[in-house]
C-alpha cells in the first residue's frame, strides 16, 4: 500500500478536505501497514532499534532473497549460519557442492594447520611438514625434491605388485644399500646368523661370509 495523506482542504473548515471518517481510515491503514511490516500487525517487533545512521536487528531470522550490493559490513557475532543455495561466492572464491575453487588458481590457507580425517585427492601440494597416518598411493612413485628446489629429485618407484608385499625398515640407524652402491658390504651389515655365499658363473662357491664378517 502506498502512503495515504489526509486531505486537510485548502482553507480551514472550507469543506474541501477529507471527512473525519475518511481521515481516520487513512490513519488506521497507514499504521496497519507499519505494524504489519515491522511486527505481527498488532505489536511492533522488539528486535528492531535504530539511530539516525544505524538500524539494529536483535536475533533476526532473515528469509527470502537479499538483493543489492553490500560494499562494507562487519558481522561481530556469527555463531551458526546455514546458507541455502548451490554456490557461495566471496570475491574470486566459490564454494559449491563440497569444492572450494578460486579463479586465480591458488587457495592459500596461510600459516594454518589443516586437519582432516578424510583423504587428500590428486594434485595436492604441500610446503613444509606433512604429518599423517598410513599413506595409500594409487601411483607407482614417490618423488623427493630434497633441500634444494632444482631439476634433480630422488624417485622411489615400485613395480606393479601381483600380490600384497611388505618391505619393513628395521628399528635401527643405518644406510640402505642399493644395487648401485659403490661401497662394499661390511660385516656389521650382516646379522650374526647370516651367511653370504659368493659364487662364480658356474655356481661354485668362491667365498663364504658368516656372522659378523668372519670369512672363509
Amino acid at each position: 500500500m502506498a502512503y495515504q495523506a489526509i486531505g486537510t482542504g485548502t482553507n480551514a473548515n472550507d469543506g474541501s478536505g477529507d471527512t473525519l471518517r475518511d481521515a481516520g481510515a487513512k490513519i488506521n491503514d497507514n499504521f496497519v501497514e507499519l505494524y504489519t511490516k515491522f511486527g505481527d500487525a498488532s505489536e511492533l517487533s522488539s528486535g528492531i532499534s535504530a539511530t539516525a545512521t544505524v538500524i539494529t536487528l536483535t536475533a533476526p531470522t532473515i528469509t527470502g532473497v537479499v538483493g543489492g550490493t553490500q560494499t562494507s559490513a562487519t558481522i561481530t557475532t556469527l555463531a551458526t549460519t546455514t546458507v541455502n543455495g548451490t554456490t557461495l561466492n566471496a570475491g574470486t572464491l566459490a564454494l559449491a557442492a563440497g569444492s572450494i575453487t578460486d579463479s586465480s588458481g591458488d587457495i592459500d590457507f596461510g600459516n594454518e594447520n589443516l586437519v582432516t580425517t578424510g583423504t587428500f585427492g590428486a594434485g595436492v601440494t604441500t610446503v613444509g611438514n606433512l604429518t599423517c597416518g598410513s599413506i595409500t598411493s594409487t601411483g607407482s612413485s614417490i618423488v623427493f625434491e630434497g633441500a634444494t628446489s632444482d631439476a634433480y629429485e630422488t624417485t622411489v618407484t615400485v613395480v606393479d605388485p601381483t600380490a600384497d608385499r611388505t618391505i619393513t625398515i628395521p628399528n635401527e640407524t643405518g644406510t640402505l644399500l642399493t644395487t648401485g652402491a659403490s661401497d662394499a658390504v661390511s660385516g656389521n651389515m650382516l646379522k650374526s646368523s647370516s651367511t653370504l655365499l659368493i659364487v662364480n658363473s658356474s655356481g661354485s662357491t668362491l667365498k663364504t661370509v658368516i656372522g659378523a664378517g668372519s670369512a672363509s
